[in-house]
Order: structure tokens, then C-alpha cells, then sequence
């Protein structure tokens, strides 16, 4: 994503310590592969941490760690929810093995404060994939073959990631709010849902600077990714 070229530098740092935090590069167990994950699923909740917290005037390492954290709750959605080639025990086990690396990363990079949300969202992540589960087996709805990861509620996640960003700043609890919204917008449109105009005026209520020109484009790029028949509903 050409437009977070002002984030580059920290999204590889943040890179290379999900590398070094789960050894992603040697594989971890012997038969186990993670999902694949392009682009837009890579960075984009790191990004809104990033993005949220430099938004309210914080640039520390608590913000690079929590950046790590996200995804590591995102990556560990996915494992559980990845129907692969490996059994459903070793999904599992992996899974929790990434959930672990963040309880570890909180411990340890000063964000314990982000314990309580951080767990109440996996709560709220595993009770939501075992509904859309259930309904799956009962009948009641479908998933497309493939993209079981689908059933993972992903505007809570960019929620979360803002929400928590912004509270590394100096934030009032009404800016906190702002950054949770603009996270849930921007969480509708990465699971290819389609949102009305009226809610991009939100950007409104940031003050002018990179942090707000960068939302603008990430929210264009998200519309974009969206099908024909989504986009015009804008």
C-alpha cells in the first residue's frame, strides 16, 4: 500500500518482530503452514495502531508492540478458523500458541493496561466464530468454501486497534470515541461490507496532518477492493 509510505519504516519494524516473536521465517511445528495473507491483512491493523496513536501524539515502542499484538490476535483468529491440510487439534494449538505470544508481548513491552480489552475482544472474537459456526452445521447459513476466515468479526478488531492506539496519546475519552468509530468504518470495508457516504464525515473530527490524510486514503483504498455491485451502494 503505496499511500502508508509515511508508516513504512515502523510496519517493518513491526514486521520483523512477528517474525522474531513466532519464528514465522523457520516454521514453527513441522506440517503446519499459516493462511495466506495478502496485503491489506498484513498491515492494516498495525497500521491503525500506528496511525491512531501517532493521531493523538504518541511515536514510543509501546505503540510498535501493541502494533504486534493486534496482529498476533488476528493471525491466531485465523489459525483457528483455517480449514487446512493440518488437523483441527494442531489448529488449535497453534492458535492458542499465538495468543500466548501476546499475553507474553503485553507482559513485557509495558501495555499490561490493554490486558482487560485485549481479552474481553478474543472472548468476543471466539463467541462470534462459534455462533457462525453452529448456524453453518445447523443450516441456517452458508460460508464460501475457502474463506472460512470470513466468519471473523474483523470491525472489531480495527475497533480495538484504534481505540487502543489512540489511548497511548493524550486522549480524551470523546477522541477516544472518534478513533474507535473511525477504526469500526474502517473494519466494515476490509470485511467487504458497504457503508454509507455520510460515514466518512467522520474524518471531520481529526485535526488536519498526516494521521488524517492517510485515513483518507486508506478509506479509498478499502472502497476500491470492494465488489462493483458494494461500491455503488455508497
Amino acid at each position: 500500500m503505496a499511500f502508508l509510505s509515511s508508516l513504512r519504516p515502523e510496519l517493518e519494524i513491526v514486521h520483523r518482530r512477528l517474525i522474531k516473536e513466532t519464528n514465522l521465517r523457520q516454521g514453527i511445528v513441522p506440517g503446519f503452514t499459516l493462511p495466506a495473507l495478502n496485503k491489506i491483512d498484513s498491515e492494516l491493523l498495525p497500521a491503525l495502531v500506528l496511525l491512531s496513536s501517532h493521531g493523538q501524539g504518541y511515536f514510543g515502542p509501546r505503540a510498535l508492540s501493541l502494533a504486534v499484538v493486534l496482529q498476533l490476535i488476528f493471525l491466531a483468529s485465523l489459525i483457528h478458523s483455517h480449514k487446512g491440510k493440518q488437523s483441527v487439534a494442531l489448529q488449535t494449538l497453534m492458535g492458542d500458541y499465538f495468543y500466548t505470544r501476546f499475553f507474553d508481548l503485553l507482559c513485557r513491552d509495558g501495555n499490561l493496561e490493554f490486558l482487560e480489552p485485549l481479552s474481553q475482544l478474543i472472548c468476543h472474537l471466539h463467541l462470534e466464530s462459534a455462533r457462525k459456526q453452529e448456524k453453518v452445521l445447523a443450516g441456517t447459513v452458508t460460508v464460501g468454501t475457502g474463506e472460512p476466515e470470513k466468519t471473523i468479526d474483523r470491525a472489531s478488531l480495527a475497533r480495538t486497534a484504534t481505540r487502543l492506539g489512540s489511548q497511548l496519546g493524550k486522549t480524551s475519552p470523546q477522541e477516544t470515541r472518534l478513533w474507535q468509530e473511525i477504526g469500526q468504518l474502517c473494519g466494515h470495508l476490509w470485511s467487504g461490507k458497504p457503508v454509507t457516504p455520510p460515514s466518512y464525515q467522520i474524518l471531520a473530527g481529526l485535526p488536519s496532518g498526516p494521521a488524517r490524510d492517510a485515513l483518507g486514503e486508506l478509506f479509498l483504498f478499502l472502497t476500491g477492493r470492494q465488489p462493483a455491485k458494494k461500491v455503488m451502494a455508497l
